[in-house]
């Protein structure tokens, strides 16, 4: 894939673009393009006493009734003929764009064992590859591992502790790999895995940043900051991931939608000095993990036309049970008084409850009428929970307080004394899905 530079310009300095001024010398009259407005957002940056050359520009969306004072409009930057060129993006053919290969083991015993070898021997090939200097192998050390689910990712931290430990000695074998004496120069091939660290939602949200910065620590690094040699990440890094030395990634499985597939393998190779390598680890057992190693040419040169059609549906019901309570919380503290802002009890009276139903129910029925009817008699559930429970405090981050708030951040675990009163109310858009833990027990409580 070819690497592409994304840059903006001001409009002032591309107006010696040659569509544009072939589409002045193309005019047969010397009207304005546009006619003349002077107004705070539609003033011409050219001299309005030239009227043969005065002209307004502005964006696609102020246009769209161009018609009724404009005698010619000119669509800034044109469409062009390919794709890849555009007003803010440009390919960069000079340099070296990333790389995807896919490994399809079919003669494998499993999966597993795909995983253990390719994983095996992308770390111990870093270590073989003549460099002139450390720094060179510095985007490839660190070895980024994508998974689809929480359930493999758990299954590849033990291989990384047992099978592909054992594994790299296999490798060392057949290629002749010792450790060198005491007294010679030579320096150790050998590839161990001194660090690992994991990028998942199943680690502290005061940890991520700690992993984060990790993760930037260059090859051969220091005592105080050695580099990491393998990081298992599931799709929490589709965003928010910008490491620039990171150019080494495994992909276990095929992603379920090709929008994941673009936004995880993109977090490697985003610097020039380390273009990225992206290895996809098909599963034979699945069939449609065959149809796109069969299809993987193609699928890779022409993979934005795959990306799938996001369906939204923000008015539907789990939306609703999630999220339809904080808009009524958050309205009615806007549009409260004080005493409302800062405490929730007394509940909203009638008056601004009927003014947060009415723009709520205005808004549905615009985007999706046929969830209004259910949303309205959510609503009314919801201030008649709110006036019947009257709760203290609205609720805040941090360890759950014991007196019984109207809302708490969800994926925290709410007390006991509560008694299901309390909202469990989404604080980020990355998790919207509630964990659940598993304890092992040795006793069973006889029926």
């Amino acid at each position: 894939m070819t690497r592409r530079r994304c840059h903006r310009k001001g409009i002032r300095q591309r107006l010696d673009c040659p569509a544009f001024l072939r589409a002045l010398e193309n005019r047969t009259d010397q009207s304005p393009l546009v006619k003349p407005r002077r107004s705070r957002t539609h003033r011409p940056f050219l001299n309005p006493r030239f009227t043969s050359l005065s002209f307004v520009y502005a964006t696609t969306d102020l246009l769209r009734s161009a018609s009724g004072y404009a005698r010619d409009v000119f669509l800034f930057p044109p469409q062009g003929l390919r794709a890849g060129d555009s007003f803010f993006a440009e390919e960069v053919k000079d340099r070296e764009g990333r790389l995807y290969v896919g490994v399809f083991g079919s003669a494998l015993s499993s999966h597993v064992t795909a995983q253990v070898r390719v994983m095996s021997a992308l770390l111990q090939a870093v270590k073989c590859v003549p460099a002139p200097s450390p720094d060179a192998l510095n985007p490839y050390w660190t070895l980024m591992a994508y998974f689809n689910s929480l359930r493999e990712l758990g299954h590849a931290a033990t291989l990384i502790r047992a099978d592909i430990r054992e594994h790299l000695n296999a490798v060392w074998d057949r290629l002749n790999i010792r450790k060198p004496a005491k007294d010679s120069n030579n320096p150790d091939l050998r590839r161990f895995i001194n660090r690992d660290l994991e990028l998942t939602s199943r680690i502290q949200s005061s940890e991520i940043t700690n992993v984060l910065q990790q993760l930037f620590n260059p090859y051969p690094g220091t005592d105080e900051r050695r580099p990491v040699d393998v990081c298992l990440a599931t799709n929490m890094i589709q965003v928010g991931l910008d490491v620039p030395r990171l150019g080494l990634m495994t992909v276990v499985g095929q992603p379920k939608t090709t929008s994941e597939y673009i936004q995880a393998t993109s977090r490697v190779g985003r610097d020039a000095k380390g273009p990225g390598l992206v290895v996809t680890v098909f599963n034979p057992g699945k069939p449609r993990d065959r149809s796109h190693f069969e299809h993987f040419r193609s699928y890779h040169q022409s993979i934005y036309r795959w990306v799938e059609p996001t369906s939204v549906t923000p008015f539907a019901v789990p939306v609703r049970e999630r999220a339809l309570h904080a808009q009524l919380v958050t309205l009615a503290r806007y549009w409260g008084d004080k005493a409302m802002r800062e405490n929730p009890n007394p509940p909203p009276n009638d008056p601004l409850f009927k003014r947060i139903r009415d723009i709520l129910i205005q808004r549905i029925e615009q985007v999706d009428s046929g969830e209004s009817a259910a949303a309205d008699l959510m609503l009314t559930e919801l201030i008649e929970r709110w006036r019947r429970i009257q709760p203290p405090i609205y609720g805040h981050f941090g360890s759950p307080p014991q007196e019984t708030p109207l809302m708490y951040p969800s994926g925290t675990e709410p007390r006991a004394i509560w008694a299901n009163r309390s909202k469990a109310t989404p604080s980020s858009m990355r998790n919207v899905d509630s964990g659940c833990d598993a304890e092992v027990i040795s006793q069973f409580q006889q029926p």
